[in-house]
C-alpha cells in the first residue's frame, strides 16, 4: 500500500461523505465523483452531437479539450488533486462514462490499471479510439517510470495523436482539429524554451522523495544518485537502512545540488531527509503527481521548472 498525504485522505473521506461508497472486491471502498474538463462537457445538438472524450487524468482531458474545441464533451475521471490515482476504485459513474466514450485516454504501463479493467468489460471497447499514453506515445512498459506527462514530449505528442483520432472519428472537421493541436503545440513551446533554459550542460546530481519529477530531471540533465531511496517511498516501504543512509551522506557531503519533494507523500522518512536538507542548505524543490487546483499544465511545469530555475541562478 502507498503512503498517503494528508490531503489526499481529506479528499477521499469528503468523497465518501457526499456520494456514499461503493463496495468491490471484498471492501467497501469510497468513490470519486467524475468531473468534466469543461462546461462543454455535458453539452449537445440533436443535428451534430459531441465526440465524447473520457480521460483517466485531467492533465489528460485539457488536451483533449484544447483539440476537440466545441466539437467534444471531455470528461476527467481524476480531476480532484486530493485524491490518491494509486487507489482509485471507479465508480457506476465511471464505467458508465467509458462505456459511452468514443475516446478514451489513460497511462497505462500500470499507473492506472483501473482502466484497463473498464475496458475490458466493455463490449464496444473495441471500436474505440484507445490512447495508452504510456506505451502508445512513448514506447514505455509496464515496470517504467509511468509518471510521463512530466516528460516534455508528451502533449504535444498527444495534441497531434488527438487530431487524428478525431479526424478519424469526424472527418469534416479535421482541419479545425489540426489546426487546434497545432496551436496547442505552439502554446508547449514556452515551456520547452523554459527547459532549454535551465538545462545543464554537464550532469548535475539530486536527490529525490520519489520518482515523480524524474523525466523532468532527465531533460534538465538532473541525475538521481540514490533511486533506490525514491522507489522504495513510492511503493509505500521503507527504504533500507542503507540507502537511508547514502542519502543523508549525499545531504551532508553536499553531494547533489538539490533535493525534489513530493508535497503530496506524508512519510516520516522522508520529512526527516527534507529537514536534513533544509538544515545542510541543500534546496528544496516542490513537486506534486497531480495538477494543483486552478492550475492547467502549463502554469504548473512552469512553477516546478522556476524553481529548478532558483537553485541555479536562472530566471
Amino acid at each position: 500500500m502507498r503512503t498517503k498525504s494528508l490531503k489526499w485522505m481529506m479528499g477521499i473521506s469528503l468523497a465518501a461523505m457526499a456520494i456514499g461508497v461503493l463496495t468491490g472486491c471484498g471492501t467497501t471502498k469510497q468513490p470519486v465523483p467524475i468531473s468534466p474538463s469543461s462546461s462543454n462537457a455535458t453539452s449537445t445538438t440533436a443535428l451534430s452531437p459531441k465526440i465524447k472524450v473520457v480521460a483517466a487524468e485531467n492533465f489528460y482531458g485539457e488536451v483533449a479539450q484544447a483539440v476537440g474545441g466545441d466539437r467534444v464533451a471531455v470528461t476527467s475521471i481524476l480531476a480532484n488533486p486530493a485524491q490518491d490515482p494509486h487507489d482509485y476504485e471507479p465508480t457506476a459513474d465511471a464505467s458508465k462514462a467509458v462505456a459511452d466514450a468514443q475516446v478514451i485516454v489513460y497511462t497505462g504501463i500500470g499507473y492506472d490499471d483501473w482502466m484497463d479493467k473498464l475496458l475490458n468489460a466493455d463490449s464496444s471497447a473495441k471500436t474505440k479510439e484507445v490512447v495508452v499514453v504510456g506505451s502508445d506515445l512513448l514506447g514505455k512498459a509496464a515496470g517504467d517510470n509511468p509518471h510521463v506527462w512530466y516528460d516534455p514530449s508528451t502533449m504535444p505528442k498527444l495534441a497531434n495523436k488527438l487530431a487524428d483520432d478525431l479526424s478519424k472519428l469526424d472527418p469534416d472537421h479535421s482541419q479545425d482539429y489540426q489546426k487546434r493541436a497545432k496551436d496547442y503545440v505552439a502554446t508547449m513551446a514556452q515551456l520547452a524554451a523554459k527547459v532549454a533554459k535551465i538545462k545543464q550542460s554537464t550532469p548535475v546530481t539530486i536527490d529525490v522523495s520519489e520518482p515523480v519529477f524524474d523525466y523532468m530531471g532527465d531533460a534538465l540533465n538532473l541525475k538521481v544518485n540514490d533511486p533506490k531511496f525514491a522507489k522504495a517511498v513510492e511503493e509505500g516501504n521503507d527504504p533500507t537502512a542503507s540507502d537511508f543512509a547514502n542519502v543523508q551522506n549525499d545531504i551532508k557531503n553536499k553531494k547533489i545540488k538539490l533535493f525534489v519533494y513530493n508535497t503530496q507523500t506524508d512519510s516520516p522518512t522522508v520529512e526527516n531527509i527534507v529537514k536534513l536538507a533544509e538544515t545542510n542548505g541543500i534546496p528544496i524543490v516542490k513537486v506534486t503527481e497531480t495538477e494543483p487546483t486552478g492550475k492547467n499544465y502549463i502554469q504548473w511545469m512552469s512553477e516546478q521548472l522556476d524553481q529548478v530555475g532558483k537553485v541555479f541562478g536562472i530566471q
